[in-house]
């Protein structure tokens, strides 16, 4: 399954030409109401697959909105109504006109009454048409031919290109159908307006996405916000008219109420859960500040995807091959854990189709979709994470000391801003992504998006390795490493790693020298906040994860901590997986070492198993995570792994720490026990194979 990228463009930006592209997308032109709002058109989504293009409903504003994109609606293959309401085809007749002038076959097709409504305003407009049309030599009697015009009720399947299309027709005011278009692996359900159904889910099960009405959404202002001494009414969408319904009013009766047209946040959270939809967009607003941090706690009740609050021109797009990696943030934490951008499979030895529920391998990192990296170039030096709201520098100049970047940072004013920081470890590792590949110590492919970061490779002539461009972050180790050297935490965007490094060389006690990214934004990124829940499990409501309390207690394979995550059962939860790499790194506290406080670097709240290291001394476990790491002769064979104990090698002959408490490395997948521990590479770096496992309830949402 492709990896879903979403990116988020405002029509008050830039222009946006709507670009060819070979997989299916979906954007939504009109995110708004049947009331005006310059901020938002009336209903309208814009769904594509190379050149055939299908509008779906055209509410006011529309013209305007396509206008920004640079569409030109003589290139529509189809026009498609949900329903009839004038906020959702009041701009049908001019679209249709202006297709009419095109050169190619289209479409007409929606609810009884789409065939009087195009075929009535085709007479009334012929003049104008035939007169139009005349300027190229052509008439509307010879154009009527590439148009075909369809009534449909619900239930017919038809192909648009070679987008497929199903329908279903849905309970509102009037007659209403609901569209699902499918194209190889992708999916894009749209619903129009409707109220609770059954048939719902079925019809939309495992959707990449579903395009829903925003009904009952908690408003801050407007007509539905909560004020003092009036309780907000949401919409029940269940409604049953009551008994009294035909009493007029004043006859000594209970007026009825009146039946409800939309869903509540409550009904449509349910109907996605139900599907599975791996997205739910939501759209239709109407006039208001919406209360995002309100309605997602209501949407979270029931549905455990992700939620994106539509604005007019979002792009829906899933396309793994793209390097345009962006997406609408849809949770609203502190510390959002940006997915690692893994979307292939591996078993411990080479690449997979997609394991299935019970299969081996199932659960790793590309099974889970989570807040997928989101970044804009801001033009002026800057790259703005949208996920993490923190800005980074675009690029990084030479390397410096750690205390030459003190001073360097104390003076930055890129883009005219003066609070520009070191970053921290949990700061820096926020930017990593795993779909990097190193071979050794030969770059192959970064683990960082270039396309949005400028980012150095060693310099060999000077002697150096290629992945000699480590970047250093502000956190240091609260113990030593090597021989007893004082060492700050960096992350190797060129081989996929967090290490500890010695901040003086060993040799001449001259100052060693890194690369440093400056970040400002966003201070509490990276900062826990952790709930003991008394039943087992830990929540850090600052990233939204809730934590296994204790470990697996022993040591396993990496097929066997998927098969441990995947079967886990703790606290009436059945949803564990095996974190990925950014999760598990989260919980990881730099403050805390065996050196400095004898204890695992994470929170005292976790329990830890204490084991020994090779020279029977204590030590803690390293744990898998669900990530694949893609390095060496068989770069499908090993999977990261975070070192909560003291990350190990063996140098001049002797076991020591050599990169720190909180180290990112990786290990073989699977190996005999009998045959580890090993050493490998320039410090030795051990290798256990048979890894601890803590689990974790994750916010991505299963494929």
């Amino acid at each position: 399954m492709n990896k879903i990228l979403i990116a988020l463009f405002f029509f008050l930006s830039s222009l946006h030409t709507v670009e060819l592209s070979p997989e299916l997308t979906a954007r939504v032109i009109g995110s708004g109401s049947p009331y005006y709002n310059e901020k938002r058109a009336s209903a309208c989504v814009l769904i594509s697959q190379g050149d055939t293009h299908v509008l779906l409903d055209m509410g006011n504003g529309t013209q305007a909105r396509l206008h920004a994109l640079e569409f030109d609606v003589r290139e529509v293959s189809a026009l498609l109504f949900t329903h009839h309401h004038l906020d959702h085809n009041e701009e049908f007749v001019p679209i249709l006109i202006r297709s009419i002038l095109g050169r190619q076959d289209f479409s007409i097709i929606g609810p009884p009454q789409t065939e009087i409504l195009a075929t009535t305003n085709l007479k009334l407009y012929a003049e104008d048409i035939d007169y139009r049309l005349g300027k190229t030599g052509r008439t509307l009697a010879e154009r009527s031919n590439d148009i075909h015009i369809r009534d449909i009720s619900g239930g017919e399947r038809f192909s648009i290109g070679d987008i497929s299309v199903s329908t279903l027709q849905v309970p509102h005011t009037i007659h209403t159908i609901v569209y699902r278009f499918d194209y190889k692996e992708t999916s894009i359900v749209v619903t129009g307006d409707l109220t609770y159904t059954d048939a719902l889910p079925a019809f939309a099960q495992q959707a990449d996405f579903m395009v829903i009405d925003s009904g009952g959404m908690i408003m801050s202002t407007g007509k539905r916000a909560h004020t003092k001494g009036r309780k907000m009414k949401e919409n029940t969408g269940r409604h049953v008219r009551s008994a009294n319904a035909g009493q007029k009013e004043g006859s000594g009766k209970k007026r009825a109420r009146k039946e409800r047209a939309h869903l509540n946040l409550e009904d449509s959270s349910s109907l996605a859960e139900q599907a599975g939809v791996h997205n739910l967009v939501y759209t239709h607003f109407t006039e208001g500040e919406i209360n995002k941090e309100a309605s997602i706690r209501k949407i979270q009740e029931k549905y455990h995807g992700n939620i994106i609050f539509a604005e007019d021109l979002l792009l829906i797009e899933s396309d793994a091959s793209s390097d345009e990696i962006s997406l609408l943030p849809t949770i609203n934490y502190d510390y959002p854990i940006v997915d690692t951008h893994q979307t292939l499979y591996y078993s411990d030895t080479q690449r997979l189709v997609p394991p299935q529920v019970g299969q081996d391998f199932y659960g790793q990192d590309a099974h889970y979709t989570g807040n997928q990296p989101s970044y804009i170039d801001n033009g002026d030096g800057t790259v703005t994470d949208v996920v993490t709201g923190l800005m980074w520098q675009k690029s990084m100049g030479a390397k410096m000391t750690f205390e030459e970047a003190q001073e360097q940072v104390a003076l930055c004013i890129t883009a005219g801003y003066r609070d520009w920081r070191i970053p921290h470890i949990k700061e820096l590792y926020s930017l990593i992504l795993f779909t990097g590949k190193v071979q050794g110590q030969h770059a192959k492919l970064p683990f960082i998006a270039t396309k949005f970061f400028a980012h150095p490779l060693g310099n060999t002539q000077a002697g150096e390795r290629q992945i000699d461009a480590q970047t250093w972050s502000a956190t240091h180790y609260c113990g030593t490493t090597m021989r007893s050297d004082a060492t700050i935490f960096g992350v190797n965007f060129v081989d996929g790693r967090i290490k500890g490094y010695p901040k003086f060389n060993p040799r001449t006690s001259l100052a060693n020298s890194m690369y440093f990214r400056f970040v400002r934004g966003n201070k509490k990124y990276g900062t826990n906040s952790f709930v003991d829940n008394n039943n087992g499990t830990i929540t850090d409501t600052a990233t939204g994860l809730m934590w296994q309390q204790n470990d697996s207690t022993y040591g396993m394979d990496w097929k066997k901590a998927l098969a441990y995550a995947e079967k886990l059962e703790l606290a009436g939860h059945t949803d564990w997986c095996l974190p990925n790499a950014k999760e598990l790194q989260s919980v990881v506290d730099y403050t805390r070492s065996i050196q400095s406080t004898q204890s695992p670097a994470i929170h005292s709240s976790f329990f830890t198993t204490q084991i020994t290291n090779p020279l029977n001394e204590i030590q803690y476990p390293y744990f898998w995570t669900s990530t694949s790491h893609q390095d060496g002769p068989n770069p499908n064979d090993s999977a990261v792994y975070i070192a909560f104990g003291e990350a190990l090698g063996k140098m001049h002959n002797r076991i020591m720490d050599v990169h720190g408490a909180g180290a990112q490395r990786s290990d073989p997948k699977s190996g005999k026990v009998s045959d580890y521990p090993q050493y490998f590479g320039p410090q030795g770096d051990i290798r256990i194979v048979y890894n601890f496992v803590r689990c974790v309830r994750t916010c991505g949402k299963k494929k």
